[in-house]
């Protein structure tokens, strides 16, 4: 009998024993939502690059496209003035007004040398304005012409040439005589070539038709087949 109690008492023991182990365990399972202090949460993966279609507003400009297609009209060495230019010129000739065409009843002529701008409105486009003036005496009379005009040169080959031909249009106002002036209006068109010594001066000679037409008490009609001309330009 003694030896059954001894036993039970044995048994009881081992047991509580091995519930006081199991308590002093710390569970190892994680709530949800909760890291441990001692184990922080992995980084966050890189960010990888977006690819497909990306908005633009209507009209906004592509900047890659236009630093490809942005090059120069004309990319070698440049030789004779280009687009943007913008140079002073004089000239004499037909580069100035007809005045005084025969039947004004002057028995003379003058011719109205000018001075003007000229411009690269592109590489083979130059503007011209010229204002002009001129004086002679004629016995105990004073003959004076004053000319304007607007008109254009259009130029063969390119700023790499020094040698460029062209093409000449130019429409014109001028006035002149002593006491009883003729006051007319022209055209010249021809052709001709001007000569770059360097990007900011040239000579220029031209040949033209010059058609000046004045008004006087009759209406006079001058027709010049053969109208030389020379004149220089300072490009800025």
């Amino acid at each position: 009998m003694k030896q059954l109690v001894l036993t039970l008492v044995l048994v009881l023991a081992g047991a509580s024993f091995a519930q006081e182990i199991g308590t002093e365990i710390t569970p190892t399972t994680p709530s949800s939502g909760v890291q441990p202090a001692n184990n922080p949460p992995p980084p966050p993966p890189a960010e990888q690059p977006k690819s497909g279609y990306v908005y633009k507003p209507k009209g906004a400009k592509d900047e890659s496209s236009s630093s490809s297609s942005g090059a120069a009209a004309f990319s070698g060495t440049k030789v004779s003035a280009a687009s943007g230019d913008f140079g002073i010129r004089a000239g004499f000739g037909s580069s100035g007004s007809a005045a005084l065409p025969a039947g004004t009843g002057s028995g003379a002529t003058i011719a109205a040398p000018s001075v003007g701008i000229a411009f690269f409105a592109a590489d083979a486009f130059k503007l011209l304005i010229d204002l002009g003036f001129g004086m002679a005496l004629v016995g105990s009379n004073a003959l004076l012409a004053l000319s304007a005009s607007a008109g254009f040169d259009y130029l063969f080959r390119t700023p790499g040439d020094a040698l460029r031909p062209f093409f000449h249009f130019a429409g014109s106002f001028f006035m002149a005589g002593s006491s009883n002036f003729a006051i007319g209006f022209g055209a010249q068109l021809g052709f001709g070539a001007e000569y770059f010594f360097s990007p900011s001066f040239s000579v220029n000679g031209r040949l033209l038709l010059s058609v000046p037409m004045s008004v006087n008490g009759q209406f006079v009609l001058g027709i010049f087949t053969v109208a030389p001309g020379v004149g220089a330009t300072f490009y800025l």
